[in-house]
C-alpha cells in the first residue's frame, strides 16, 4: 500500500525543462528554492533527499525554534541561520533523508546512516531531537519525549577521493535516487575559520573553549541524558544572558546574575580581552566573540585551505566522477558562504566557476541564477 502510494505520488510530480541551478551567499537561503519546488510540484511534499556537499553539516535546531514554526511554511524561512536550516524541514516532513557528504577535515559526526526522530518537546513546544550524539547533546537539543514526530534518515559519509572504484563504490552504496535536491556549499572544496584571527595574538578562540565547552556524561541511559540536557541548558543559557549584557554596555560592572564558575571564567575573559583591545586601539565585538564560543562546544570548527591543485582535483576528478554514478537531481542549490568567511575570499570565484562547470558537464541544467547578486531578491 505505501509502495503503491509512494509511486502515485512520483507520478503527479511536475518536471522542470532543465534543473534550476540556484547560487546563494547564505547557505539557509538555499531552503526557499527547496520550499518553491514543492508548491509547485516538482519535489513530493514529504520524503525528498537531501544530499548536502559541506565542511559543516548545518544540522543544528534553534534552541528557541518552535516546533509549530518548523512546521509554518515559507515563515520558518525568516528564523534559520545557517548552522541550523535543515532539521527543521525534516521536522516538517519535506525530507526522508538527509545526506552529508564530508571532506577529510570537517569531522563533526561520525561516518554511517542513523535514523533520527524530531519533534516538539511536550512542556515547551520547542524543537528537540532523539539523537545522543555529541553535535546535539551538546546544544541541549536531546530530548526522547516528542510530540508531532517525523522520523529522517541521515548518513555521513568522506567524500574526497580519486580513486575511481572508491568513489564510484561510494556512490553506489549511497544509493541515491530521484527525486533529490543537490546541495553543494564551496566551503567543502576549502574552509576557512572566520574566527581564527579573532584577537589571535591572546590566542583567543582557544580560550573560549574552557568556558563554552561541556564535559559530556560517560553514559547514555536517558535518564543521564536528560539531568545532563537540563544542566546544559541553563549553562547555555546563562552564557546568553552574560553576552548580551556585554555587548549592551562592553562590561559586567552592572550584571545582575548569580556569582557562577561560568560568570567568574568570562570576568577573567572580559579582563584579557579589553585589555588587548585597548593595546589594539580597537572596541570588542562581544556578540562575535559568543558567536564565537559557540562553536567551541565540541573542539570548534574544520579548518582547511586547500591548494589550487587540490581544488581543481577535488571538483573536476572527484566531484565529476562521483555525479556521473547519480541520477539526475530535481534542482541544484549551491552555496557561497564567504561572506562570512568560511570559504576564503580569493578563492571562492574559481571553486564556483569550476563546480558550475561540473555540474553542467553531467547534468541538463539551466543558467544559474546568482541570487547573492540581488541579496533583496531572496526570502
Amino acid at each position: 500500500m505505501n509502495d503503491h502510494t509512494d509511486l502515485n505520488k512520483k507520478e503527479t510530480l511536475k518536471r522542470f525543462k532543465k534543473i534550476p541551478v540556484h547560487v546563494v551567499e547564505e547557505h539557509n537561503d538555499a531552503l526557499q528554492f527547496i520550499y518553491s519546488a514543492i508548491g509547485g510540484k516538482k519535489l513530493p511534499t514529504e520524503g525528498t533527499t537531501l544530499l548536502h556537499l559541506d565542511a559543516h553539516p548545518d544540522m543544528l535546531i534553534d534552541r528557541k525554534l518552535k516546533g509549530r514554526e518548523a512546521r509554518s511554511g515559507r515563515k520558518l524561512l525568516p528564523l534559520l541561520q545557517i548552522e541550523n536550516w535543515i532539521v527543521p524541514a525534516a521536522a516538517a516532513g519535506h525530507l526522508g533523508r538527509v545526506v552529508w557528504l564530508r571532506p577529510p577535515w570537517a569531522k563533526q559526526f561520525t561516518d554511517g546512516t542513523r535514523v533520527i526522530h524530531v519533534g516538539d518537546h511536550p512542556a515547551t513546544g520547542l524543537l528537540r531531537i532523539d539523537s545522543k550524539e555529541p553535535y546535539y547533546l551538546s546544544d541541549a537539543l536531546y530530548s526522547t519525549k516528542l510530540l508531532n514526530e517525523k522520523a529522517f534518515t541521515f548518513t555521513v559519509a568522506e567524500l574526497l577521493d580519486v580513486d575511481e572504484d572508491r568513489i564510484n563504490k561510494l556512490a553506489l552504496n549511497l544509493g541515491i535516487s530521484q527525486p533529490y535536491v543537490l546541495d553543494i556549499d564551496l566551503d567543502f572544496f576549502s574552509t576557512g575559520n572566520p574566527f581564527l584571527n579573532l584577537f589571535e595574538e591572546i590566542g583567543l578562540y582557544d580560550r573560549l573553549e574552557t568556558i563554552f565547552s561541556s564535559n559530556l556524561p560517560s553514559v547514555c541511559d536517558v535518564k543521564t541524558l536528560e539531568e545532563y540536557t537540563e544542566i546544559r541548558e541553563s549553562e547555555l543559557q546563562e552564557l546568553e544572558n552574560i553576552f548580551v549584557h556585554l555587548e549592551k554596555f562592553g562590561d559586567l560592572s552592572l550584571y545582575k546574575g548569580s556569582n557562577t564558575d561560568i560568570y567568574k571564567k568570562v570576568c577573567d575573559l572580559v579582563k584579557v580581552v579589553t585589555a588587548e583591545a585597548n593595546r589594539l586601539g580597537q572596541t570588542p565585538d562581544w556578540w562575535m566573540i559568543y558567536a564565537a564560543g559557540c562553536t567551541r562546544d565540541q573542539g570548534g570548527l574544520p579548518y582547511h585551505i586547500s591548494t589550487e591543485e587540490q581544488i581543481e582535483t577535488a571538483i573536476k576528478k572527484t566531484l565529476k566522477q562521483f555525479l556521473h554514478n547519480l541520477p539526475p537531481p530535481v534542482l541544484i542549490t549551491v552555496a557561497r558562504s564567504t561572506d562570512d568567511g568560511y570559504c576564503p575570499s580569493d578563492q571562492v570565484d574559481l571553486i564556483q566557476c569550476l563546480v558550475l562547470e561540473t555540474v553542467k558537464d553531467v547534468f541538463e541544467t539551466d543558467e544559474p541564477n546568482l541570487h547573492y547578486l540581488n541579496t533583496s531578491n531572496q526570502a
